[in-house]
């Protein structure tokens, strides 16, 4: 009797255990329950949430709800949101994009048969969540059209189509995936509003959470992140038995197993894993997408397109301390922190007192850790070095990682980025070319970390060592040296406060200088409890420093012509980086360029064929326009290779590419394929238009002198077209096959 009584209060207490362990998160949605957050309802059913210790409840859509303040306010945990999540970032919001799962947007607006153009849905009714209709995917396509918000009449919605068949909307908001097969269930006719029409192609179904849920708790973030694509594999996989599932438990909407089987096919397409990783998000990607925002005027021109504190990482730390930290400190007692003593807007010793940014910064580390850091005096950066290597201080406040100082400190995740500029004469010419410089005298301060970055990236360089700003600013203004080279900020305060009329920044530097805590290397609990410590300071507690300390150094008294020359100053240096972002978008339109053309042929690539084939048949399966496609095959290709030469195999690709262009319509796409193989894509050609155009590229090439060789060259081609129920997959391994087919058959022929 007492053995069982033992083995129940057993049982009890690890049952109890077991309990504590599980952490109870919530995901707010951002709609209805349906299959669009089918992999969350998977994981949650197959266990992959409780297998990490997470109980996971949804919280469905409803009227008024700003998700991102919810999440913000730990009303839920996590959310999923539209694209505009990348502008609520951008404006400062401390949130983290943890995953992405559609690759383009299904949003689209569904209009009444007579409403054809987005411009004529001007003093119309429109229904649809107010946030939704603000969806930056949708102002581009207004804005093309010369519209807002304010040209039609927003009709809240009721989550149905009925207004929509009665006719007492002209259009709603609506989801392809959804509500169309409603429509088309019914016979009722519609046009649709897509914005991916208009060159608008947007993230969709954007899975984030908090700053702090990220910092307090990186390995739920992790998880939960981690379970949730493990879901979206196996309902994806599963798509029956996940309908099944929120048939029985998610279905507030009412559909029917046909509608989710609809909606859960169309959604295999906007996610595209033969393609695209699932939750992988692209930075390129989210940096189109801010270049429409500021064209929109959404965001301001100037602000950053920074995405690295966006993106979620595996980097971020607990910052409770552990058990051995707490101890180490508690022997350690102080900590003694060096800094350089003459270093402002940074930080500077004044009266035997640390001033500036970083000091500030430090007032809140000792707040929230309750550590008793002290300042180890020193005259120079130079003397505070020699006291790191000698361990006379444990920590500098602020400094950049090199290879020199790894040798003796370790370093924080850096908590101040600042660009790298040169300070001429106001007489010298603005330099676009940073190596032109390579035979003149520039200035450094001995010891910093700018001039082991210089002397790493032009080591022509010509580098003078000075032991401050003030003596290295004289020798450019004496004319000894050229200029002097230090970030941004420090230079532009101490011009403004002591060199106004004889200084300007003449030059950009393509390199950052990261400023971070260092720590001593001998003792590594040191690294761990700073690193931990840096995270505790958040977002707006940064913005609050760096902005007291911009305000003091401008608003010293009322002296007109000072502000005068400040803000001639600024609009220079503005013109100078807005060329400069003209100049880097230029190239970044190359580079995109690059990125889908065939190198050889000037062909599309194989990456951008594939994501024309995916819109296409989006297209296709909206609209039911036909869509067909050929694949191109040269003829005994490899005996062109091996009797001409390799160089002569190439000139025949470019000339057969030439005649694929003239040969086909300005509609259609034309792509290299891979080796001698080519893929065209014919939009609105069906099986019969498609034949009598293949024959005719066929005819062309058989007739068509070659430069380099003295024969007659033929090609194959096979064919496919666009079918309902049929993946691209299937339509290429068709057209694949029909080839095949006519290689066998004897070559230069047309199959299907």
């Amino acid at each position: 009797m007492y053995r069982l009584f033992f083995y129940l209060i057993l049982l009890f207490t690890i049952l109890l255990q077991a309990q504590s362990k599980i952490q109870k998160i919530s995901l707010q949605l951002q709609w209805k329950h349906q299959f669009e957050f089918a992999g969350f309802y998977a994981a949650k059913q197959k266990g992959y949430y409780a297998d990490v210790g997470l109980d996971v409840s949804f919280k469905e859509y409803k009227n008024g709800v700003d998700i991102v303040n919810d999440v913000l306010s730990k009303k839920s945990t996590y959310g999923t949101s539209y694209s505009d999540i990348v502008i609520d970032y951008l404006q400062g919001k401390p949130i983290v994009l943890v995953a992405n799962f559609f690759k383009h947007s299904p949003l689209v607006i569904v209009t009444q048969p007579d409403i054809t153009l987005p411009s004529e849905l001007k003093n119309k009714r429109v229904m649809g969540v107010e946030k939704s209709l603000k969806s930056a995917a949708f102002l581009m396509m207004f804005k093309d059209f010369d519209m807002d918000l304010n040209s039609f009449t927003n009709v809240p919605p009721s989550f149905t189509t009925k207004e929509f068949m009665d006719k007492k909307v002209d259009a709603m908001v609506a989801y392809t995936t959804n509500e169309l097969y409603t429509l088309n269930r019914a016979g009722i006719k519609y046009n649709v509003l897509n914005p991916s029409s208009y060159g608008t192609e947007y993230y969709d179904d954007n899975l984030f959470t908090s700053r702090d849920e990220l910092i307090n708790h990186p390995k739920r973030v992790k998880n939960f992140r981690d379970a949730s694509i493990k879901g979206w594999t196996y309902a994806l996989s599963h798509k029956e038995e996940i309908v099944n599932l929120i048939l029985k438990k998610y279905n507030t909407q009412h559909k029917s197993y046909d509608a989710l089987m609809f909606e859960a096919r169309q959604i295999q397409n906007m996610m595209n894993p033969a393609l695209f990783k699932i939750g992988s998000v692209s930075v390129r990607r989210l940096r189109i997408m801010a270049e429409d925002f500021i064209e929109m005027n959404l965001l301001p021109k100037n602000v950053s397109l920074d995405f690295s504190d966006f993106v979620y990482k595996q980097r971020y730390y607990n910052t409770d301390l552990t058990k051995e930290e707490k101890n180490y400190l508690e022997k350690k007692g102080v900590i003694r922190m060096c800094v350089d003593p003459d270093w402002m807007p940074f930080e500077a010793i004044q009266n035997k007192k640390h001033i500036g940014i970083s000091a500030d910064y430090f007032k809140l580390l000792r707040k929230n850790s309750h550590m008793d850091i002290k300042l180890y005096p020193t005259k120079s950066w130079q003397e505070s070095i020699s006291a790191a290597k000698s361990r006379k201080c444990d920590i500098f406040s602020l400094a950049s990682k090199t290879k020199n100082r790894l040798k003796y400190m370790d370093f924080t995740t850096p908590y101040l980025k600042l660009p790298i500029v040169l300070a001429t004469r106001i007489d010298r010419p603005y330099t676009y070319n940073f190596y032109a410089l390579k035979d003149k005298k520039i200035g450094v301060i001995k010891g910093y970390a700018i001039g082991e970055i210089l002397h790493a990236k032009y080591p022509q360089m010509r580098l003078v060592e000075f032991k401050n700003i003030h003596e290295a600013l004289k020798k450019v203004e004496s004319g000894d040296i050229y200029g002097y080279v230090d970030n941004l900020m420090t230079i532009a305060y101490t011009i403004q406060r002591d060199f106004t009329n004889q200084m300007k920044i003449s030059s950009r530097v393509n390199e950052e200088v990261l400023l971070a805590i260092g720590t001593r290397n001998d003792e590594l609990l040191l690294h761990s409890i700073f690193e931990k410590l840096i995270h505790t300071v958040s977002e707006k507690q940064k913005q609050k420093i760096l902005n007291s300390w911009i305000s003091v150094k401008e608003v010293k008294e009322t002296n007109y012509n000072l502000l005068f020359k400040i803000l001639g100053f600024i609009i220079v240096l503005g013109i100078i980086f807005l060329y400069r972002y003209y100049i880097l978008k230029k190239y970044n339109k190359k580079l995109e360029k690059l990125s889908t053309t065939d190198v050889l042929t000037g062909l599309n690539n194989r990456l951008k064929i594939d994501t024309t084939l995916q819109n296409q048949h989006n297209l296709f399966l909206r609209y039911k326009t036909p869509c067909s496609i050929m694949i191109v095959d040269i003829d005994y290709f490899k005996n062109i290779n091996d009797t001409y030469g390799h160089q002569v195999g190439d000139t025949v690709l470019k000339e057969i590419a030439n005649i694929f262009i003239s040969s086909v319509r300005t509609t259609d796409i034309v792509g290299r394929w891979g080796g001698e193989e080519f893929l065209i894509i014919c939009p609105n050609t069906n099986m019969e238009e498609l034949k009598i155009l293949a024959q005719n590229i066929r005819k062309k090439v058989v007739s068509h002198k070659f430069s380099k060789i003295n024969q007659n060259i033929s090609i194959s081609i096979g064919l496919s077209t666009f079918q309902i129920n049929k993946t691209i997959t299937t339509i290429v391994k068709e057209a694949d096959s029909a080839l095949y087919r006519a290689k066998e058959n004897g070559r230069n022929q047309v199959c299907y």
